[in-house]
């Protein structure tokens, strides 16, 4: 008799959460995403997108930056090191980065 009240009260528990069951658990990104009005998905991949003028900024300061490291380097070989060197190739590398990765966002 005790056997069977067990499997009663069981079989009740899962009959409850099976009720109740909607799914795996996940993090709900595809069950919005397709639920999301079209303009706003579009709205979202534009602002993505980098900004051509600030690109076009970023390109020439580091054309600019590069065009004075060979000097500086030939100084270094004399001796002389400046000290504004490390500054900018800092500056051109977080520049050559920015550039890069906003580049391989606007291709995918």
């Amino acid at each position: 008799m005790n056997m069977i009240r067990h499997s009663s009260f069981v079989l009740l528990v899962c009959s409850i959460a099976w009720a109740q069951y909607h799914g795996p658990v996940g993090s709900g990104h595809e069950r919005k995403r397709w639920a999301e009005i079209p303009e706003q998905r579009n709205a979202i991949h534009l602002s993505n997108t980098p900004d051509p003028r600030e690109l076009k900024r970023d390109a020439d300061e580091l054309a600019q930056l590069s065009r004075a490291i060979p000097a500086e380097i030939e100084e270094v070989s004399r001796g002389l090191v400046s000290s504004n060197l490390t500054k900018r190739l800092k500056r051109i590398e977080k520049l050559s980065k920015k550039l890069r990765d906003a580049v391989e966002r606007s291709s995918r």
